[in-house]
């Protein structure tokens, strides 16, 4: 039916429309001179029940007169409970009349004001009368006698509320029947006026036709540039999850091998070349993490984690790691305005270190003599917003004022000539200044050449009191377990060199370690024997990391809640979420800290298992 109707021109079609509406049109005119009579109809039923509280008010006063004499006057009075129910019932309409919008156009008049209100005050008299135990006969006789000198102007009250009621109503009935004749001829007005337009939108459906066509070409255009940019975005971050994964997997074993070697018995050249080994994987490791959070930046993946932290520890953490760095070029590096004790703010202490390890590594690498230094204060604007800062001040080389406007570009660099003195990938500013805003925060420079820099990060101070714990650090010496459980652990990972660095840790800190090479291998071995905790990787063939967590916790047994940490080189947000939503207990980066792997299975396994043991390094 529809297609046969479209077949049709489009100018029937627009005056089959047209006439449709004009029909309408005249419904609508006889529809309104039906409303015309009902609203007649209407005023009528309107008046009754507009004067029936005046009415009704009238004969409960002539009701409670007529109780009273009966209560004064009748060989057998009328009991005193059934006289105060004749007034409840008087004062009852009493308030609606008082109370009632469809009572209130009665008080356009004063004298009804003073009636109601004289009437009021009675009842209010009456009340206190009857109340009382010992009332008096000659009371009551005025109250009757204040009743009978009333009655006149309590009859009048009906009658000039229904006079009223007329007038208004008659009122109402004219303005409605004035706005009816305005629609009536609106109605025609928009009949001709549709009549009119008729022709002007059968002109104008050809020049719509054409721009449809040309929109439709616009938005097949638009939609798969869209499809393109997703198609795009979704290849750039699968490529960096994967070059994420392909690059820190081997360094994982890279930089595990060289450091369990460096635990090994060295000769000084050797132990020599180690520790340059060790600059030289630390030095590329920084640079693909800066790599990797400008891309998550720019495509909006890198997330803030807003949790409790300590000022004064975060201050004592980036010292600690910055000194060999400031000791080995001979620099001073001083810590100014440090709290005194645990100063506790809400903000995200992994970006907020990586701000300032960011800025002090630059400020170390940029000035050959004098000091560094790192100082916070706290202070507010003038809108009373509180803010804490620090400060990292170093005496090096300087900036030339026109560079300060492009400092916090990406590759951006001071000295970037052939013969450049510094090296670095010219990222670390504009990531800091990209976390800085991911705080609602700014990064300030001041600067001048020849005589130091001073950045200045500033954050929003919302200041947090955590719940206190004991944090008892394990020692930092050797990775010799003293007093441990040993754990049997299943290891599912695919690197051969992985595989044989973890064996070598886990072996060490006094563990037995079962390896399989992918995720269904690790699921039928935890089936068929049992572990006390499995490290999963994510990328793994046949059948990957979260699959296999996925398939554990649906197993029906016991085993579904063994404790997963992953230990992966898939680093974005997304891999964390991803592990969170199929039941891991913890993730770990790769390349995977000695420390940061036995502190989590003492927290996720150890301790509850055996609270009174611990697991040191």
């Amino acid at each position: 039916m529809w297609k046969s109707l479209n077949a049709w021109p489009y100018s029937i079609r627009l005056f089959g429309v047209t006439a449709a509406i004009a029909l309408a049109m005249a419904l609508l005119l006889t529809f309104e001179l039906i409303q015309r009579q009902a609203l007649i109809a209407q005023s009528n039923l309107r008046v009754d029940s507009q004067t029936a509280p005046a009415f009704l008010l009238d004969r409960e006063f002539l009701r409670f007169q007529h109780a009273l004499e009966l209560h004064l006057y009748k060989t057998i009075p009328l009991p005193k409970d059934a006289l105060l129910l004749h007034l409840d019932l008087l004062e009852s309409k009493v308030d609606v009349v008082r109370e009632s919008p469809g009572a209130a156009f009665m008080f356009k008049n004063p004298d009804n004001v003073a009636s109601v209100e004289r009437i009021h005050e009675f009842v209010q008299r009456a009340h206190q009368e009857l109340n009382r135990s010992d009332s008096r006969a000659s009371v009551l006789h005025r109250l009757l006698q204040d009743m009978t000198d009333f009655t006149a102007q309590s009859h009048s009250l009906g009658t000039s509320a229904d006079l009223m009621a007329s007038i208004l109503m008659e009122e109402q009935y004219d303005e409605l029947l004035a706005q009816n004749r305005q629609i009536t001829w609106l109605t025609l007005a928009q009949l001709i006026f549709l009549m009119g337009t008729a022709v002007a939108l059968l002109s104008r459906h050809r020049k719509q036709q054409k721009e449809k066509a040309a929109l439709t070409t616009l938005n097949d255009q638009l939609r798969q540039a869209q499809l393109d940019a997703e198609s795009a975005s979704r290849g750039k971050s699968l490529f960096l999850a994967n070059m994420s994964h392909e690059l820190r997997t081997p360094f994982n074993g890279i930089m595990g091998i060289l450091n369990v070697l460096a635990t090994t018995p060295l000769s000084p050249q050797q132990a020599d070349l180690i520790y340059t080994a060790n600059n030289s994987a630390g030095h590329f490791l920084k640079l693909l993490n800066d790599i990797l959070d400008a891309s998550a930046l720019e495509s909006g993946k890198m997330s803030i984690q807003a949790e409790e932290v300590d000022v004064r520890a975060a201050m004592l953490d980036v010292h600690a790691i910055m000194l060999p760095l400031a000791v080995q070029k001979e620099l001073k590096f001083e810590l100014h305005e440090l709290p005194t004790a645990s100063f506790w703010v809400k903000s995200d202490g992994t970006r907020l270190r990586q701000i300032l390890l960011n800025l002090l590594n630059n400020a170390i690498k940029f000035t050959e003599k004098g000091k560094i230094s790192l100082q916070f204060q706290t202070s507010s604007d003038r809108a009373g917003l509180q803010f804490f800062e620090f400060a990292v001040t170093d005496t090096g080389i300087g900036l030339h004022e026109e560079s300060l406007g492009k400092l916090f570009q990406r590759f951006y660099q001071v000295d970037s000539g052939l013969s450049r003195q510094f090296s670095g990938a010219g990222l670390g500013l504009e990531i800091s200044m990209g976390l800085a805003r991911l705080l609602n925060g700014e990064i300030e420079v001041q600067s001048q050449l020849g005589h130091g820099s001073t950045f200045r990060l500033r954050l929003p101070l919302v200041t947090h009191t955590p719940a206190i714990t004991e944090v008892v650090p394990p020692s930092q010496d050797s990775i010799t377990p003293s007093n441990h459980i040993s754990l049997r652990i299943l290891v599912a990972e695919d690197h051969p060199v992985n595989q044989k660095f973890l064996a070598f840790l886990l072996q060490r800190m006094g563990h037995t370690a079962t390896f399989c090479d992918n995720g269904e291998l690790a699921l039928k071995a935890l089936q068929e024997a049992d572990f006390d905790v499995v490290l999963m990787d994510i990328h793994m063939p046949v059948m990957d990391g979260l699959t296999a967590t996925r398939s554990i916790r649906a197993l029906a047994s016991e085993k579904s809640q063994i404790p997963v940490i992953v230990l992966s080189a898939d680093v974005y947000k997304e891999a964390r979420d991803n592990a969170a939503t199929v039941g891991v207990n913890a993730f770990i980066p790769k390349p995977v800290q000695p420390q940061e792997l036995q502190t989590t299975l003492q927290l996720h396994v150890l301790s509850k298992r055996e609270p009174t043991h611990s697991l040191s390094l």
